[in-house]
């Protein structure tokens, strides 16, 4: 791999993860982060900025740990049915507006 590719890859996820914090509502990031994905994953891109975008920005910005840090909190506090529906509801929505993305996308094109 060259060193732009890399410092690229690099200054994306730094970029995705600032907004990550900036922005600090797991909501708006979740689906954000799904339409992109959904957006992009359907374009005729080239694989390194496929990677760029869908591992350095989504992976970052989105992160799966701030999925599962938000869910444990409705453990630790003995919130189980809200649990349950939360995560039922999070993949749902996520799962549309990825697929409302990837539409989007294919009609633009």
């Amino acid at each position: 791999m060259n060193k732009k590719y890399l410092l690229t890859l690099l200054l994306t996820a730094y970029f995705a993860t600032f907004l990550r914090f900036y922005i600090n509502n797991y909501f708006v990031i979740s689906f954000v982060g799904s339409f992109v994905y959904g957006f992009y994953v359907s374009r005729s891109i080239s694989n390194s900025k496929r990677e760029i975008l869908l591992s350095g920005f989504c992976s970052c910005f989105t992160s799966f740990s701030g999925f599962v840090h938000f869910l444990y909190q409705f453990i630790i506090q003995g919130y189980y049915l809200k649990l349950f529906v939360y995560l039922n509801v999070i993949v749902i929505l996520n799962l549309i507006v990825m697929y409302i993305g990837f539409q989007l996308s294919r009609k633009i094109t």
